[in-house]
């Protein structure tokens, strides 16, 4: 039911994510704010986050789905299991796990909430597609909070996605979208300064495009859903440079990439004149790498938002969420690009000279280590950093979100 907020109404928002780390905290920060501006708001997702998001202070709807035992989906992995990882792999993925098998499954339970919590409007985070058909159905608007830096790269992620969408609109009695203008129909927000944002990604025939409804905010950053802190030997490192290494949290799922790919990164650089920080995620063991030298720490996790000021290079994956934070303090990157959006991500940072990358089948202790060098030595990576830096803190700043989802909740055109 809703009520007055200074002259406006107060509304209720429903968030949807995937259960990966890098699709929920983009949301967190546009929650909070709706919630402190006298909204209600709530979350529907895999049960596996009920923890952080109630921690955050949200009513929590588990969205169980039933992927272990979805016959599509075993037949989509083990065709994955024949492929090699990579971007192709990639492409061939996203359509039929994220659009396909995902939305199929969620849609249902995804109704049934809405129907009973009654919610104004739907925020979902870039990849998840289910809401589109959800709220289509129900007739509720929706906005796109976007998970990736690149959205030409996104954009490329969907160009196949209608004909997986299609006859799932078609069982809930929606026309088919082949143009995918539902998509993004209402308001997309992105956090990613337009000039990395609008880059063209680099690949010959692969092209996206920006919806027009895209509008960019400054960014704010949750990576502290358990309260965490800098560790205390974070203030007795020695005066030399320091470079946090992390491969985010869904890479060290893989097998196939943990730990070999940290284990090469630390064996390049563990001699070099440098403290060497590096984070595994939450459920990985830093026992699992060894007795290490003096100037290495391995920890579990710990908040980039706290660690970065305090580094002058970051070695990672060229995930989103990492990237953004890079920008934000004004970090330059060496850029190894293992799954998902990062090859695209890693070919703009190679464009605008904001880091060095390094290919999966070129990494070897010695590569690693010339291009990290590379990097520290060069101060050109630092000035481009700062002038993206720079256009990232001149963006709106979230209040500025807050009134433009509000908008689409009040049924209003923006402008």
């Amino acid at each position: 039911m809703e009520s007055s907020l200074g002259g406006k109404m107060a509304k209720r928002f429903l968030f949807t994510s995937n259960a990966g780390y890098g699709h929920i905290h983009p949301l967190i920060p546009l929650a909070l704010a709706l919630k402190e501006a006298g909204h209600t708001v709530a979350f529907a997702m895999s049960p596996s986050r009920q923890h952080l998001i109630e921690a955050a202070g949200f009513t929590f709807f588990p969205l169980v789905t039933s992927f272990l035992t979805d016959p599509e989906y075993q037949q989509l992995k083990s065709q994955l299991k024949t492929m090699p990882l990579d971007l192709e792999h990639e492409l061939f993925a996203y359509p039929r796990l994220f659009c396909g098998i995902a939305s199929r499954l969620r849609v249902p339970k995804l109704v049934e909430i809405a129907q009973e919590w009654q919610p104004d409007m739907f925020i979902r985070e870039a990849g998840e597609y289910g809401v589109v058909v959800a709220a289509e159905y129900l007739n509720l608007p929706h906005a796109v909070v976007a998970c990736a830096a690149s959205l030409k790269g996104q954009a490329i992620f969907e160009r196949e996605i209608a004909a997986q969408l299609d006859p799932i609109r078609q069982q809930w009695g929606l026309p088919p979208d082949p143009d995918l203008t539902a998509l993004y129909r209402y308001l997309q927000l992105s956090y990613s300064p337009p000039t990395f944002s609008k880059e063209e990604v680099g690949y010959a025939g692969l092209q996206g495009s920006v919806p027009p409804t895209t509008h960019f905010i400054r960014p704010q950053f949750f990576d502290q859903s358990n309260n965490e802190s800098l560790p205390a030997w974070m203030g007795q490192l020695p005066k030399q440079p320091t470079v946090y290494v992390t491969l985010g949290t869904e890479v060290n799922s893989e097998p196939d990439l943990y730990p070999r790919v940290l284990q090469t990164i630390i064996a390049g650089l563990r001699d070099a004149p440098l403290n060497l920080i590096v984070t595994l995620g939450r459920d990985k063991d830093p026992a699992d790498f060894g007795p290490q030298p003096a100037n290495i720490h391995i920890e579990r996790y710990i908040p980039q938002s706290l660690l970065l000021p305090y580094c002058q290079l970051i070695v990672q994956h060229g995930g989103s969420n990492s990237l953004l934070a890079a920008l934000n303090i004004g970090l330059p990157m060496v850029i190894v690009p293992l799954i998902a959006d990062q090859f695209f991500n890693a070919n703009v940072v190679h464009k605008l000279q904001l880091g060095q990358v390094l290919q999966l089948e070129q990494l070897t202790p010695d590569s690693i280590r010339a291009k990290v060098e590379e990097v520290l030595a060069n101060p050109l990576y630092r000035q481009n950093i700062l002038r993206l830096q720079t256009e990232m803190h001149a963006l709106p700043d979230q209040q500025q979100a807050v009134e433009l989802v509000e908008q689409v909740a009040r049924s209003e055109v923006i402008k």
